[in-house]
């Protein structure tokens, strides 16, 4: 039977609405969750013209981004990051779509603690679905700026901190020609580095050392990382796909074999991803008022 939409957003055009009540559906029928909150949303908007499309049409093309909560009921047995991972590839066909997964009890623990992140969704993101079996704890009313300034600049020092660490030894590594540290140190600086504007921006602490999730959820906020992996073209492909799998592959490849160039540019863009965060981080900071002195 298909879901019909519980909600309204005002904000998105009726074909979007269809699109998003699909995705749901989707869903519901691959991992049957108890709730599902909607924190984000993205259209990405594409035109285009050949020689072999039809004469003198401009070909109009978009593709939507999705940014879901899971609320998984506590009898559901599958792990978190698997459940995730259903429904994702259930949707493919349809949109990109990034879901985090809690489950019910969690997410309600959490809402009792006045966690950042969980009590945001609930107050301000869209509930796309709800099975109506398990309530959610009411949520703490937010107000910005969400963390106190204190564990903001501590969680900044800690991950950023290590994020810059990261990159100076993959620059090291390159000197050493070692290509092997070098990718798996740059994945670590930009692993990091997003997970520190994560946190800082949103509350939430992830726990993955998937580069494309990470830079997803960034999107949230920002889409200026996203920006420097363009994978476009091939060229672009094969570089974002070094450091995508420099976690693993640089460690447990027999023979791990990058071209040095690659590496140059991952090192620039590294580079140029921890300017831009420390800039966001700045600008965040300046939204604290300064601590007083005396």
């Amino acid at each position: 039977m298909p879901i019909t939409p519980p909600f309204t957003i005002g904000i998105l055009p009726r074909s979007l609405q269809q699109l998003l009540a699909e995705v749901v559906q989707k869903i519901v029928t691959a991992v049957q969750p108890e709730k599902i909150i909607c924190y984000g949303l993205r259209s990405v908007h594409y035109q285009d013209w050949g020689c072999f499309l039809d004469e003198g049409i401009m070909r109009d093309t978009s593709r939507l981004k999705l940014d879901l909560l899971i609320i998984a009921p506590v009898t559901k047995g599958q792990l978190e990051q698997d459940i995730s991972f259903a429904a994702e590839q259930q949707c493919k066909s349809l949109a990109d779509v990034h879901c985090i997964t809690h489950k019910v009890h969690s997410v309600n623990e959490n809402l009792t603690k006045g966690n950042p992140f969980f009590c945001t969704l609930c107050n301000k993101g869209w509930l796309i679905y709800d099975s109506g079996q398990t309530g959610l704890e009411t949520p703490v009313s937010m107000v910005e700026p969400m963390l106190d300034r204190y564990i903001l600049e501590a969680i900044w020092r800690r991950w950023y901190g290590l994020a810059q660490h990261f990159y100076k030894s993959a620059v090291d590594s390159q000197d050493f020609e070692r290509p092997d540290l070098t990718a798996f140190m740059l994945h670590q600086a930009m692993e990091h580095t997003c997970g520190a504007l994560i946190r800082i921006f949103t509350g939430y602490r992830p726990n993955t050392h998937n580069l494309s999730r990470l830079l997803m959820m960034v999107e949230n906020f920002t889409d200026q990382l996203s920006k420097l992996f363009p994978k476009s073209t091939k060229e672009e492909e094969a570089i974002y796909a070094v450091l995508q799998h420099g976690y693993l592959d640089a460690r447990y490849k027999d023979e791990y074999i990058v071209p040095t160039g690659i590496l140059d540019v991952l090192i620039q863009r590294v580079q140029e991803a921890q300017t831009i965060a420390a800039i966001l981080y700045q600008e965040k900071l300046s939204l604290y008022s300064l601590p007083k002195v005396g």
